[in-house]
């Protein structure tokens, strides 16, 4: 922010009663005295839009594109075998031939546009399958499908064993809502007959500002 200061420059000769002459014009006359106080008005003007500038500028603003890296905070659905957590904090799910769904909430930044959808974790190999998919579904209708912003899994990536992909985020649900839509990263596992052979390690998004 720009140095704001404001130093007044009006410093008048005080009249003496019955002595001073008052006079229009002059070093000491109504004129120099009103001409001072104007400037001094118009420099205290001046400072007052300078602070009103520098107050409607965004703060912290982040320039160029940013990354944000959520904790990983899965929750297992009802209805099937879930996913677990190593000491590392990494999710996998269970082993079993059901699927295993679990969902985590994301909170992000408001006023953003995302632009891609990361995952890292590791992949047993077929007959093992899972995806890592970021969604929003409306606020207001709880029954309506979510939209599908990007994924990552066996059916739609080349998997390999570790994985990192990164994957683009669907332009049409890029400008991120938090007044109409709530975020998610939803992990699905399925036919996993080896015990941490499939997991989910981080999950990051990349985004700019809106």
């Amino acid at each position: 922010m720009t140095d704001l200061r404001y130093t007044p420059t009006f410093k008048p000769t005080d009249w003496i009663d019955n002595v001073s002459r008052i006079t229009a014009d002059g070093p000491n006359g109504f004129n120099v005295r009103f001409d001072a106080i104007a400037s001094d008005l118009h420099q205290a003007a001046a400072v007052v839009t300078g602070i009103d500038t520098a107050l409607a500028q965004p703060v912290g603003t982040p320039t160029g594109q940013q990354l944000l890296t959520p904790g990983l905070d899965l929750v297992s659905l009802p209805g099937g075998d879930g996913w677990l957590y190593d000491e590392t904090g990494a999710a996998f799910p269970s082993v079993g031939g059901s699927d295993s769904v679990a969902v985590m909430g994301l909170s992000l930044p408001a006023d953003i546009r995302l632009v891609s959808f990361r995952a890292v974790g590791l992949w047993s190999g077929a007959p093992a399958g899972f995806s890592i998919a970021l969604t929003r579904a409306l606020l207001a209708n709880a029954s309506a499908a979510p939209d599908k912003l990007a994924e990552i899994g066996t059916t739609t990536s080349a998997i390999t064993n570790p994985y990192d992909i990164t994957v683009p985020v669907d332009a049409s649900f890029a400008a991120v809502d938090l007044q109409t839509y709530r975020y998610c990263v939803v992990a699905r596992g399925s036919a996993i007959q080896q015990a941490g052979g499939t997991s989910l390690s981080t999950v990051q998004l990349a985004y700019t500002a809106s």
